[in-house]
């Protein structure tokens, strides 16, 4: 989507796991999807996480802003 508009641009990423029911297993799923290499921390927020227990399934929604996810040139490693 794209807007003329001068704003915060937020990427959201759905990750969609086949488990609902040990809510452990939800949450360091959570967890894990934040950090990468050395167990350092994205520049990510978990928005929401919805599990339907019926059907074993759980939905993690996370987002960061453009701006954090972008390497800037100078940055660069």
């Amino acid at each position: 989507i794209s807007s003329s508009r001068v704003g915060l641009r937020l990427p959201a990423c759905l990750l969609n796991i086949s488990e609902a029911r040990r809510k452990y297993i939800v949450e360091n799923t959570a967890k894990v999807a934040l950090l990468y290499k050395n167990e350092k921390k994205h520049p990510l927020s978990v928005l929401n996480i919805f599990s339907d227990q019926d059907h074993n399934r759980s939905v993690i929604t996370i987002a960061a802003s453009v701006d954090k996810l972008v390497d800037k040139p100078n940055q660069a490693q």
